[in-house]
């Protein structure tokens, strides 16, 4: 729009204001020496007629003084007078007497010009006339004296001077106008290579340090136009082309470290199996009680790499976004206790004592996957055990209802068509209820800096301490995964020092059936 604008209204504006300023400057001067009124538009189309108008006042007097009191153009003093005044218009007098010349205003000029036309009256309407004689426009009147000798009148007005300026006129506009559309044309090239040819080099070469990997110069480029919205896009495609680079170089990385970990992880507990299967076979094991000792052992370390298996496992289904759910109606109470017992039995083993504690009213059903749900508490209560730092301790879970949300809008009485009236609850579905569980434990806690990272996948809060604990990173990742599925979230408190709260909650069911979701 700013280029159409600028190719045509700008130009054609100034050419129009050029014009006007030559022609009223030229129309000026020509009324100064003709005293007559010129307008700029006979200056331009019509010259001639302006001369022809310029000294028409002076013919039409002469004219009548011809018709009127004709003996008076025999008067010297009075043909030196008017011929006087003409001479600062570029006009001279000629009067003729019986074919004779009576008064030459302009003796010089009168010699260069052909014969002037003889007497005329004798037409049928003829009164004067106008022609062009070599540079010279004549007007003429034909009349007779009181005496009825003939006569005749010539007003001769030089237009030579008029025809050079009319022509410097020409060549000024034309020389404005070539000037004006130049200049535009300048303008207008300066315009569009600062405002798209830049621009575009600059895409140029930005796409060139692209498709050469360079992804941190910038595109800079200061214009609100089209072409500057286009480079703010390309700038802005730039930055998420490298914070998704960015993101899968860190991923890769972070996968790395993770098959490192795991890998440590499974070598450990192999490790364990392969020296406790030998002691039994070389009959180090040479008592029962040995031998079940390290069957224990055997066992545990080869349920901890099912474990680690498992999460992988967990892992590939959710980058997969395909993780199965089987949603039931869960007793709240008896599910809890059920993990709690279990879990109680191997932390005793390594000296974690687990607390359970419910304070939800009674026959409290939740929505959820068992399976699945258990898969969030193995993952918090491991988290725990691995970061507790400490010989013994102490895992806490606690289970509380949220606070009722439902909205109190009292009964309404609608009026029956029998006259009667009856009571209708128009209290819109409720809102589902919620249940609270609190993990908490007392072991070293996690610093603020890393609190609002740790549900983050591959995060671990001690890999920039140098910690020797090592791990996947995936387990609160997966946690945070599975209770979103449930409808619920997950969030964590932490005091370093006093231990780390993990809680999240789950939907309350009355009456709901089994389904499957995929």
């Amino acid at each position: 729009m700013i280029a159409f604008l600028f190719v045509t209204i700008f130009p054609l504006g100034l050419i129009a204001i050029s014009y006007n300023t030559i022609l009223t400057n030229q129309a000026s001067t020509l009324e100064d020496d003709y005293q007559s009124e010129i307008s700029s538009e006979n200056l331009l189309l019509n010259p001639i007629h302006i001369l022809s108008t310029a000294t028409m006042t002076d013919f039409h007097n002469l004219v009548h003084v011809a018709d009127t009191n004709p003996d008076v153009l025999t008067r010297r003093d009075y043909l030196e007078n008017s011929n006087k005044e003409l001479t600062s218009r570029y006009s001279f007098l000629v009067v003729r007497k019986g074919g004779q010349d009576f008064y030459i205003g302009n003796k010089k000029v009168y010699n260069k010009l052909d014969p002037l036309p003889g007497f005329r009256s004798f037409e049928p309407g003829y009164t004067d006339a106008i022609s062009i004689d070599n540079g010279y426009l004549i007007k003429q009147k034909d009349f007779y004296l009181s005496d009825h000798t003939y006569a005749q009148l010539f007003l001769v007005t030089d237009y030579s001077e008029i025809l050079p300026r009319w022509k410097n006129l020409i060549r000024q506009l034309m020389f404005s106008g070539a000037l004006i559309l130049l200049g535009t044309a300048a303008l207008l090239v300066i315009w569009l290579y600062n405002g798209i040819v830049r621009p575009l080099n600059i895409l140029r070469i930005a796409t060139m340090q692209i498709g050469a990997g360079d992804l941190d110069t910038p595109v800079r480029v200061n214009s609100t136009d089209e072409i500057g919205e286009l480079c703010r896009d390309f700038e802005e495609m730039r930055i998420r082309l490298k914070e998704m680079i960015e993101d899968r170089i860190r991923y890769e990385q972070d996968t790395r470290d993770m098959m490192s970990n795991m890998a440590h992880d499974l070598q450990t507990p192999l490790t364990s199996i392969k020296g406790y299967s030998e002691g039994i076979l070389d009959g180090v094991a040479n008592t029962p009680e040995k031998q079940t000792k390290y069957l224990k052992t055997i066992y545990s370390k080869a349920n901890d790499m099912s474990y680690l298996v498992d999460q992988l496992s967990v892992f590939s289904k959710v980058e997969q976004n395909n993780l199965p759910y089987h949603f039931i109606s869960i007793p709240l109470d008896g599910y809890f206790s059920d993990c709690v017992e279990e879990f109680a039995l191997d932390m005793e083993t390594k000296h974690i004592k687990m607390h359970y504690k419910n304070t939800c009213p009674e026959n409290i059903r939740i929505y959820g996957d068992p399976e699945q749900l258990k898969r969030v508490i193995i993952n918090i209560v491991n988290n725990s055990v691995k970061y507790l730092d400490k010989s013994s301790g102490n895992i806490w879970i606690t289970l509380q209802e949220l606070p009722d949300a439902r909205p109190n809008i009292p009964l309404y009485r609608q009026l029956n068509p029998d006259g009667t009236d009856k009571e209708m609850d128009l209290t819109p579905p409720l809102p589902p209820r919620f249940v609270r569980v609190d993990i908490r434990d007392d072991g070293s806690g996690i610093d603020p800096e890393s609190l609002p990272h740790i549900f983050q996948r591959f995060y671990r809060a001690d890999a920039s301490r140098g910690s020797k604990k090592r791990g996947s990173g995936l387990g609160l990742a997966i946690v945070t995964r599975i209770i979103e599925d449930h409808g619920g979230r997950v969030w964590a408190d932490s005091t370093p020092g006093e231990g780390t709260c993990i809680s999240f909650t789950l939907k309350e069911t009355d009456n709901h059936t089994s389904q499957t979701n995929n």
